[in-house]
């Protein structure tokens, strides 16, 4: 996400992430990322929960959410409960944010 950090900005999407660990490992894993975004902790798991994320082996599974500004979900990839899994990729991401801004003209 980092390296196509800029083009989620030319877009003018804000990306965050949201960690399932205490605020001292997320803070270690974000600058070790030198993430350009936001990187929050939720160690008490309550946005997972929000969000209806499931978990598997005592850890929360990934999900990526594309959300307007009036905090609409307009798409959405949650992990499936299963060993094998691939997120979204920042090029399909980028398709999906084209997608939505080219239907809201």
């Amino acid at each position: 996400m980092r390296e196509a950090y800029s083009e989620f900005e030319r877009r003018q999407a804000h990306l965050l992430v949201v960690s399932s660990t205490d605020l001292d490992m997320t803070s270690f894993v974000a600058e070790s990322l030198r993430a350009p975004y936001p990187v929050l902790s939720d160690a008490e798991w309550s946005v997972f929960h929000r969000y209806g994320m499931g978990s598997a082996m005592g850890v929360p599974l990934p999900g990526t959410f594309v959300i307007d500004a009036a905090g609409v979900i307009r798409w959405s990839w949650v992990a499936p409960l299963s060993a094998v899994f691939t997120p979204p990729r920042p090029p399909e991401l980028l398709e999906v944010l084209d997608s939505l801004l080219t239907a809201d003209r």
